[in-house]
């Protein structure tokens, strides 16, 4: 048992900052469609 718990940590950590990737990156899309000039 010790040893899941880092295995699940990362597993949350991964799955969390994937999830918050892919949201940054449609936000950026629509902020770029709707304004015309890219941001990064």
């Amino acid at each position: 048992m010790a040893r899941l718990i880092p295995l699940i940590l990362i597993g949350l950590g991964v799955y969390f900052w994937l999830r918050a990737r892919k949201r940054a990156a449609e936000y950026a899309e629509t902020f770029e469609s709707g304004d015309g000039t890219p941001r990064r």
